[in-house]
């Protein structure tokens, strides 16, 4: 079989265009190009563990209507989403672009060599520089963490104003919690507190016989019902949620834990310019807004001053910490052995 030297030149030419069409553009590249590419490639995939929230799906369709590029999300629980990241990578049938998740879960994903580095994106200048980011994972929004009442069986004079105010006996029985034993909201709570109120203060918190539950979302209306006085921890934008229901939010003066929800790029991911190109717009200011909208603070420099009135208080509350990547599994063998 013979094939001249033009046809072989051709089709290296061809070959050439089919990989700048699929591999990334690198980071030194002119911006024009990763878009350009991006919409070559025309469709990026979205797999988020913020399940059953209207934030990410609204963002996607402004990034759509603004570049032409198709968003297909998959929701599931952190844990069920890594698991997914973890089998289509063993099995080397990639289909997600763009993780998006907790910070100490995606900073686990890319120690186990499941996220590939992002090559940079130009709004990741606009970062506040105290929040963790790095070549694989940067924050779109902060998620702080506090108390709820049930504001009818619970008044005023009664109420919560610092979290060893929990350990008062009145609440022995009266707590739902998220399962502080777990990486979430409750894994957080006890890594941040255990951190700066110390392992008494979980000691005597565990003596008030906490019932943990993982259907977090269920809690404030049992709260709501009176099932239960208090829920820990409540994730704050979740109040806009539930208005018109006998709650009450009470902002610890420690402080409130915090995570961010971080995006990374999947190590393999068949659409990696559209993904980085999706993970810049997160940062714009039309998307940050969608998430100050809903509660959420922002890691962008300046732009919780941008918050409406309504959730100004929300955004702007007092952050005690966030989990130490490091020693986060750790923390969560030492809540296991004292939560039993």
């Amino acid at each position: 079989f013979a094939m001249s030297l033009s046809s072989l030149f051709a089709r290296a030419l061809a070959a050439t265009a089919l990989c700048a069409s699929i591999a990334p553009v690198g980071a030194q590249t002119d911006w024009a190009a990763v878009e350009a590419a991006a919409k070559r490639e025309g469709k990026v995939v979205l797999y988020s563990a913020h399940v059953g929230v209207p934030y990410h799906p609204e963002i996607a369709k402004m990034f759509t209507a603004k570049y032409g590029i198709e968003v297909e999300i998959l929701e599931a629980r952190a844990s069920e989403i890594r698991e997914r990241i973890r089998t289509e990578h063993a099995t080397g049938r990639v289909a997600g672009d763009v993780s998006y998740n907790g910070a100490s879960t995606t900073f686990l994903m890319q120690q186990q060599g499941l996220l590939q580095a992002h090559q940079g994106v130009p709004n990741r200048s606009k970062l506040d520089g105290s929040f963790y980011q790095s070549d694989y994972q940067f924050p779109v929004y902060i998620q702080s963490y506090a108390i709820l009442v049930n504001s009818k069986l619970v008044p005023p004079d009664r109420r919560p104003k610092r979290w060893t105010d929990l350990l008062d006996p009145k609440w022995q029985g009266k707590i739902i919690s998220d399962d502080l034993r777990a990486l979430g909201g409750g894994g957080a709570m006890f890594s941040v507190t255990y951190k700066n109120l110390g392992r008494d203060f979980h000691e005597k918190l565990a003596a008030q016989k906490l019932h943990f539950t993982r259907a977090v979302r269920e809690s404030p209306r049992r709260v709501a019902r009176g099932e239960f006085q208090v829920a820990i921890p409540f994730a704050i934008p979740d109040s806009l949620l539930h208005q018109g229901l006998p709650l009450e939010v009470v902002l610890p003066e420690e402080g409130n834990p915090y995570i961010t929800y971080d995006v990374a790029v999947l190590k393999g991911a068949p659409h990696p310019n559209a993904a980085r190109l999706f993970m810049n717009f997160f940062l714009t200011d039309e998307a940050q807004m969608v998430f100050l909208r809903s509660g959420r603070g922002s890691p962008v420099k300046g732009m919780n001053a941008k918050a409406p009135e309504s959730v100004r208080a929300l955004v702007n509350a007092k952050l005690m910490g966030t989990p130490e990547f490091e020693t986060m599994e750790d923390l969560l063998k030492t809540a296991k052995d004292i939560y039993k």
